[in-house]
């Protein structure tokens, strides 16, 4: 008789199996359904009825988890994930060998994207109260992700109108015709599919011809103000300013402004190699690699990001209780500009940022000077003021330090000469130097490590909150790299405690009376959902 191992093809299972023992203990599929099994539910639960009537829906413990998964696999299409789920055992795991088709998935991620976007903030707190963060350096920079837009569907102004002009006239001319052969009163049902589909582009080309002239406005009032704020210099000093003199504003935007069809948020952004019609995702992440904030814009600069990231950095911090004061923030010079340095000065951060390229940084022989006594006397906006002390130490220090270089000092040049004096001893630029081990190994893991260089949504929303999906999950990736997976379970596990005390403090209410039915229902219990499955 052969000694062989594994049994025969027909033979039955004498014994119930546990799908988890399908999987090594290690693998991510256990720790994901940990995690969704204490996130706050409740806004999805919202959306279905309570009373169990209509078609059934998949439990959205199942449809989280399975989002998450998915993107830490590194599978984001949704036919991709429809056959994931039948023959990959990691999938079957976290779906609980359910099937649900591309379409259900599909809906689910445009129906509850916000959701998803609001976990990275969940998931960040559950590794705080894990032990996980303790941020001592914080770095940001921002990285090109092509948009899910061609390229070529790009359309000057001049011809949008026309586009939107030819559209309309042929509607109009449909519908004279349909009025002609099916009368007044008549739906017409037989309308040909393919007209209706043209039809449906307008509203992207009227989209796109709204983000030009908003883009315009903008643009318009900001050369305004510059142009009131010369003539205004001008008329105090009695002195034409240097330089050329700027436009005043046009009243249409330029025929050579572009804007994208199919997805009109998005913008045409310049790469190291090229161009690309994408989105600019920004990142802070501290000295682990651990991702505290996240953004997505269509602007494609770095320096108009930063406050609008400090902003995301103090919302995290306060549902979080993440602590991120008293540190250090490293940042490109992309970031700089003067407006940034005197923004930065009212946080209570240590702000290094480059006004240069960092090989030219860290090649200069800088000079020793005292610009660091004017940080006193420029604290916040107060170099704009008119008070005589002031102006006085000011034309003092400028006198001393900069008037040598026959160079009329400028708020601006101020602020830069004070940032690359503070920048110049060695200890500074080897704290600096810590900027790239940071940051950039996160979006080489994104883009190159997982393939990540595309987004599957369009419109800004749906792409920032897909951008808080692909930095969640590498926050997960970054856990499991580093061995602290056990410490995230003791976490969830304390989650876990207080959620089934607050149910059953719940149940206690609506057997006494306290709660009606309604009140008891998915919407109270969603977070709680897991014990009651």
């Amino acid at each position: 008789m052969y000694h062989i191992r594994g049994s025969d093809i027909d033979q039955q299972l004498l014994l119930p199996v546990d799908m988890n023992d399908w999987v090594p203990e290690d693998d991510p599929s256990h720790l994901i359904t940990d995690v969704v099994s204490v996130l706050d539910l409740s806004e999805i639960y919202a959306t279905y009825r309570e009373d169990g009537q209509g078609a059934a829906f998949y439990r959205p413990e199942l449809m989280m988890a399975l989002s998450l998964y998915s993107y830490l696999r590194g599978a984001r299409s949704s036919r991709e994930i429809e056959r994931e789920c039948r023959y990959d055992v990691g999938y079957r795991i976290v779906s609980r060998n359910s099937y649900p088709d591309h379409t259900t998935i599909s809906r689910f991620f445009q129906k509850h994207g916000t959701v998803i976007g609001k976990t990275f903030v969940e998931v960040l707190s559950l590794m705080n109260a894990a032990g996980l963060i303790s941020n001592k350096v914080l770095a940001i920079d921002g990285t090109k992700l092509k948009a899910n837009a061609s390229l070529d569907a790009n359309m000057t102004y001049e011809k949008l109108e026309g586009a939107i002009a030819a559209r309309i006239r042929e509607i109009l001319a449909k519908d004279a015709e349909e009025d002609a052969l099916y009368g007044v009163d008549r739906r017409g049902d037989e309308l040909p599919e393919q007209f209706r589909k043209r039809s449906d582009r307008l509203k992207y080309f009227r989209a796109a011809k709204q983000r030009l002239d908003e883009e315009h406005q903008s643009r318009s009032e900001e050369k305004t103000e510059k142009i009131k704020i010369r003539n205004d210099d001008e008329t105090q000093t009695g002195k034409k300013k240097r330089g050329r003199k700027p436009k005043p504003p046009q009243d249409e935007p330029s025929p050579e402004s572009v804007a994208n069809t199919t997805d009109p948020d998005s913008s045409i952004m310049k790469t190291r190699t090229h161009y690309i019609q994408g989105y600019n995702v920004q990142a802070l992440a501290n000295q682990d690699g651990i991702i505290l904030a996240s953004r997505a814009t269509s602007s494609a600069a770095d320096y108009n990001q930063l406050v609008p990231m400090m902003h995301e950095l103090w919302t995290v911090a306060g549902q979080t209780d993440i602590p991120v004061k008293n540190l250090t923030l490293l940042a490109d010079a992309g970031y700089w500009c003067e407006e940034n340095a005197v923004a930065m000065r009212e946080l209570p951060l240590e702000f290094l940022c480059s006004t240069r390229r960092e090989r030219e940084l860290f090649s200069i022989q800088g000079l020793s000077r005292a610009l660091l006594e004017l940080e006193d006397l420029c604290a916040g906006p107060a170099y704009l003021s008119s008070c005589p002390a002031t102006l006085a130490a000011l034309g003092d220090w400028c006198s001393r330090f900069l008037l040598s270089d026959a160079a009329i000092p400028t708020p601006p040049t101020i602020s830069k000469l004070i940032m690359e004096t503070r920048m110049e001893p060695p200890a500074m630029k080897m704290k600096y130097s810590r900027r790239k081990a940071i940051i950039e190994p996160i979006f080489g893991w994104i883009k190159e490590n997982r393939g990540i260089r595309k987004v599957q949504r369009r419109g800004l929303a749906p792409c920032d909150n897909e951008w808080k999906l692909i930095c969640l999950t590498q926050n997960l990736k970054t856990v499991i790299a580093r061995g602290w997976t056990s410490k995230l379970k003791v976490a969830i596990v304390a989650r876990k405690k207080t959620i089934i005390g607050i149910a059953g403090a719940a149940l206690a209410e609506l057997s006494a009376g306290y709660l009606t039915a309604r009140s008891f229902n998915w919407r109270v219990c969603g977070y709680c959902a897991h014990a009651f499955g």
